[in-house]
This record gives C-alpha cells, structure tokens and sequence, in this order.
C-alpha cells in the first residue's frame, strides 16, 4: 500500500476518534435533541472539564472586573474623582455667584468695593447741654448746671394721667421751641426751672403802645452776635436811637442775657416760690425756698430777705432774685411764634395763691373755690407757650417783687430791701433812674432808653390802669413806692397780665410772693 493512502486512512482515523471526542462531551439533553447516542459512561467526564473551565472563565472575569472596579483607574476611584470634581466646581461656581451678587449689591450702594452688609445704626446724634447752640435744635443748648436733671412731659406716666419724667441732654423729645416746647430741668431738692435760651427781638408793632403789639424773636448762636440765620445783630444802648427800623435788620439783643459776662441763656423759675413745706392750705414754716406747683406761694417777705435767700439758694448756680429784664424776656418770648403769640396768657385766679392754678379766661374773676390744675386742658392756657412746657403764674396769683427799684433814696430803699439796695453786683439787679418830679409819670419818662423789660416799650404811660398791652395796669415806681411788682393780682382780671407793671414799699405784704432764677455759667 502506498504512503499517500496509507496517510488518507490515518487522517480518517483520526477524524472518526476527533468526532467520537466531541460527541463525548455533549450532554444527554443535547444527545437527545440531536439525535446522538452514546454510552453514559463518558457523559460525567466531559461535563467535569466543562464546569473547570467555566470556573476559570469566571474566575478570569471576576479578576478583570475587580480590577475594572477597584484598581486605581477603576471605576470606584474614578466615580470619586468625578465627584470631587463635580464639588469643586459647585463651589467654584457658587463662589463667582456670591462675587457677582456683591458686585452687584455694590454697584446698587455706590459702594463697589465695601462690605454689602447692613451697618450698625448709628446712634442718634447727642445733643449737647452747656449753653453751645444747636443748629439742629436752633437754639442755644440749655446749659445744665451741677445737680440739674432733663424732665419732659410724658403723658402715659401715672397710669395715663400723665406726668413729668428724667430724661437726659441727648434725648431729641426734651425740648423744641418750634413747637413752643421749652426745655425743663430741675435741681436735687425737687424745684421746676425752664429754660430761656439767649435771643434777639423785634418790636414790629405797638411800640411804646397801649395797643397790643407785635414781638418778632431770632435766637442767638452761644454768646456771639450772630443770629440762628445768620444776620449780625447789634447789642442796644441807651444812646442808640430808639426806633426798631433803625436797627440792622431790626433786631437789638435782649438785655437779661449779660450776668456780669454774655450767657447762653438763664433758667426761671417755673412757678412762683413756696417754702419747701407749703402745701394747698398753708404757705409753710421752713423757710426753705422751693419751686413746685399745687402750694400756697410764699409771700408776706421782705424785699430785703428775697433778694439774700436767693442769693444763698444755690450758689454754683448763679441763684438771685428774677429781674426785670429777666421777667421782660419771659414776657417778649411768650408773645412771640415761640410762645402763646396772638393769645393772652390766662390769668391764676386763686384767691389761696395756689401755684400753677388758672381761671376760665385771661381775665376770669376770683376763684375762692377750685381751679384749674396747671396740667389740665385750661390750666395749660395759663402757662407763657399754652402748654405744660411753659412758665406759671405770670398773670395772677400774687403779685411778684422783681430786682428792680427807682434809685431816689427814699427811706424804703433800705427800710424793706437794704440788702438789694447797698449791694454792689449789678448783674443781680436793675436800677432806673429818678424823673425831674420823682413821680410816676416823671419816673416813667426818664427810663425811656430802658429796654427788654416790657415797661416803656410795651405801654402808653406809667400812670394808667390799662395802658399797658392786653389792658395791663401800668404804673411806674415813685416816691415811697420805689420796688417794682409784676404780674397782677388773682383778682385784677383784665388788668393782670404778663404786661402789668406797679410799685410797692419793699414790706412784706400778704398778697406779693416772689421768683428765683439760675445761671449755669
């Protein structure tokens, strides 16, 4: 046989063997399916190999898959670079947002650059109180001395009837003299004082009048010259003529603020004076002088003794006895637009002197029985700015002593007010000069160039019953009558007002009381 078939028959062989092998392997399901039988006994063998190598199949997939999963290219690792990633820019992205948010925060506050967020709020601005003026306020501060203390009306205090309260110089609410709201304050043993700040004046009507007239004010900045707008203002003398057109700009400087140096302003008393124990129904026994309302005023003291108890009131705060100019400007700032202006200040007629108290009417009658209280709706009427702000008693009530007298050494000057008459301080009083005739009339005349008193310039005459503003009695020292009294009378009606100037003896009379005033220099 030859070589070539004897291969043939070989590769024969070996494809028959090749076949009965794969058939081997198949399994009796697919033997059946497919129509091979073979003997059982090579089935468990083949399936055998089957199961290895699948094992190794998996397990080679598992391998590559936990490296696919795990190693440092997987995709554990880069899931959470991904994410750091997608963090970063979150707050990168959030970071340039809250940049343009500033940004445009900024450019809406004109302040490109700042910090956006809201400021602290300023305090409110504190108002000073040593008499400097104010341009927010337009007046001169009230000049607080030692043991002086803000007090303003609050109307929900005491259960809503209302009553005064502390406060401090920096509290905005203590006073505006726009609104006719005068500065108050009171010393340690309890006494009321309001605050008159330095100013200008204009009589623009009615000057040296019977007829009611007219009084224009501008406040004066500290002590200098100049006006709250602005004007120079001229300081008057006797020598200048008197006519208020020929002042510049109209204006002349009140007198009561010179107390030996220019001040910024005084403090008056509130009411009429009361011994520290007076109460409604008696005038007390102290002797102790206070400031309060709802208290028989204290009268029946000499001229001589009022001017040495005010004096030793307080000496720190400049105390003495009110003066003339000191009442006359009281009196021109109440008729200005500062005060009660074109409305008569309400008469105090109580017949038992009760500070603080009011009739019906500017000129109501005699009140034996009981009036009005200073804080009620009419009591107000009674006060120089119609309100509670205001001072008392001005019309009505007792007659008031002022530092002023005739300097024509009649024997009361020293009989009743020795001490006022000899003393050489003249800041503490007002001394007017002696007519040819040494009467009223006469007197009157010679003290045409006094100024800022409401005397001459506001009245006709000195000898008349009404021939001051409002009706007022005006009727000029004289004589045995030397020292001036203010005011009126509880029972003057008509004839008491803030205009009302008379005379008395200087004695001590049961119907003239007295009020102090305060200079914090």
């Amino acid at each position: 046989m030859s070589e070539k078939r004897k291969l043939k028959i070989g590769e024969r062989q070996l494809i028959s063997e090749k076949e009965n092998i794969i058939e081997k392997g198949l399994s009796s399901k697919l033997k059946s399916e497919i129509g091979i039988k073979r003997p059982n006994n090579y089935e468990h063998g083949v399936t055998l190999i089957a199961l290895v190598v699948t094992i190794i199949v998996l397990l080679i997939l598992a391998s590559v898959t936990i490296s696919t999963i795990f190693s440092d290219n997987g995709i554990i690792k880069k899931a959470q670079e991904a994410a750091n990633k997608t963090k970063e820019s979150v707050e990168r992205e959030q970071a340039e947002l809250n940049q343009l948010y500033n940004d445009l925060a900024s450019i809406m506050n004109n302040t490109i650059g700042e910090s956006t967020e809201e400021p602290e709020p300023e305090p409110e601005p504190e108002l000073p109180s040593d008499g400097s003026f104010s341009e927010d306020k337009g007046v001169n501060t009230p000049n607080l001395g030692e043991g002086m203390t803000p007090i303003k009306w609050d109307e929900t205090a005491n259960s809503g009837a209302g009553d005064w309260v502390e406060t401090d110089g920096s509290d905005p609410d203590w006073y505006d003299y726009s609104a006719k709201k005068w500065a108050n304050a009171k010393t340690s043993d309890g006494s009321m004082w309001v605050w008159i700040p330095r100013f200008a004046y204009s009589i623009t009507s009615g000057y040296h009048s019977s007829s009611t007239g007219t009084i224009e004010v501008e406040f004066m900045k500290g002590t200098s010259n100049e006006g709250a707008t602005g004007q120079q203002i001229v300081n008057y003398n006797s020598s200048t003529t008197r006519n208020y057109t020929q002042f510049p700009n109209g204006y002349v400087i009140h007198p009561a603020f010179n107390y030996g140096e220019t001040v910024s302003g005084i403090w008056v008393a509130k009411f009429e004076a009361s011994q520290s124990n007076a109460s409604a129904s008696s005038t007390g026994s102290s002797g102790v002088k206070k400031v309060q309302p709802g208290v028989s005023s204290w009268r029946s003291i000499t001229v001589n003794d009022i001017y040495t108890n005010c004096l030793n009131y307080n000496s720190t705060l400049n105390s003495h006895m009110m003066k003339n100019d000191e009442w006359g400007a009281v009196a021109y700032l109440s008729k200005s637009k500062y005060g009660k202006e074109t409305e008569e200040v309400w008469i105090n007629n109580s017949s038992s002197y009760i500070t603080g108290s009011a009739g019906n009417s500017a000129s109501a009658s005699s009140n034996t029985g009981t009036t009005n209280d200073y804080t009620s709706t009419q009591g107000v009427k009674a006060s120089t700015t119609g309100n509670v702000y205001g001072v008392y008693d001005m019309s009505g009530g007792a007659w008031e002593y002022v530092a002023a007298y005739v300097n024509n050494g009649n024997s009361s000057l020293t009989s009743y007010g020795n001490s006022l008459y000899t003393s050489t301080d003249s800041k503490t009083k007002n001394v007017y000069a002696k007519g040819s005739s040494d009467n009223n009339s006469s007197n009157y005349s010679a003290n045409a160039g006094v100024y800022g008193d409401a005397v001459y310039e506001t009245s006709a005459n000195g000898n008349t019953i009404n021939g001051s503003w409002y009706g007022d009695y005006s009727n000029f020292p004289d004589t045995s009558f030397p020292f001036f009294i203010r005011g009126g009378f509880y029972s003057d009606g008509s004839g008491a007002g803030v205009f009302y100037f008379d005379r008395d003896t200087g004695n001590a009379p049961s119907s003239v009381s007295f009020r102090p005033v305060l200079v914090a220099i």
